[in-house]
């Protein structure tokens, strides 16, 4: 057995594997080595394979509007990421950047997709590993999600007022931006999107802005007499 036979048998993923489906895997499999802050792949990249994190770690980011990113997780040694591109033909929905001098077993997604048509039996085997995997990180970007929202409302200086009463009131406000802006007007509403949150804001001029919450540094009333009231 090749090194890279052993390499591929010794992991979690493929333990359950007999000799002759690891021999199919590994034609499509080869190591790769990536220095810190290299990315692996791009948020919208087309998918072409997964990856499995043999020395070193991965974090998976996302950007927003602004210019923001947010680190939804971190893959480490013996565990995979780009698990969608196994499932589907989507985009790739976020960022893989190494963390430091990390070394990865990159499967080809060509190798992946034979497997899956010619021996549905060892597909099956592998899906059974990788799912738990997969349920795992999707606990972890929910956790990551609310973070970010309790994140969100806390430097936008949301988390202490009611906004309710900056509503009801039409109270004007000046929303600094991260990008060294300020856009005043009136708080229409707010309302959920698939990044978060997002502020619903008539400004001074008439138009109709959506600014979400993500370029949002803080948010101030601009009516000297308004004092904003505690949310019970």
């Amino acid at each position: 057995m090749s090194e890279l036979h052993e390499v591929l048998a010794q992991l979690a993923v493929f333990e359950n594997l007999d000799r002759e489906e690891i021999e199919v895997l590994a034609v499509g499999a080869g190591e790769r080595t990536f220095a810190p802050g290299e990315v692996l792949y791009s948020e919208g990249d087309d998918p072409d394979g997964m990856f499995v994190v043999l020395d070193g770690a991965v974090e998976l980011v996302a950007g927003f509007v602004g210019g923001v990113e947010r680190v939804f997780g971190t893959v480490r040694s013996g565990q995979v990421l780009g698990l969608l591109s196994v499932i589907d033909d989507g985009a790739r929905p976020a960022t893989a950047r190494a963390l430091e001098m990390t070394r990865v077993l990159a499967i080809d997604r060509a190798t992946i997709v034979d497997l899956r048509d010619s021996a549905p039996m060892t597909w099956a085997k592998i899906i059974s590993r990788l799912g738990n995997q997969l349920a795992a990180q999707t606990r972890l970007i929910v956790e990551q999600y609310r973070q970010n929202i309790a994140w969100s409302l806390e430097v936008s200086d949301c988390a202490g007022i009611n906004l309710n009463r900056v509503l009801t009131d039409s109270v004007s406000v000046e929303v600094e931006l991260v990008n060294g802006r300020s856009v005043t007007g009136v708080i229409l509403g707010i309302e959920a999107d698939a990044t978060g949150h997002e502020l619903l804001l008539r400004s001074d001029d008439g138009r109709l802005r959506i600014i979400p919450y993500r370029s949002v540094v803080q948010i101030m009333a601009a009516r000297a007499d308004f004092q904003p009231v505690l949310a019970e």
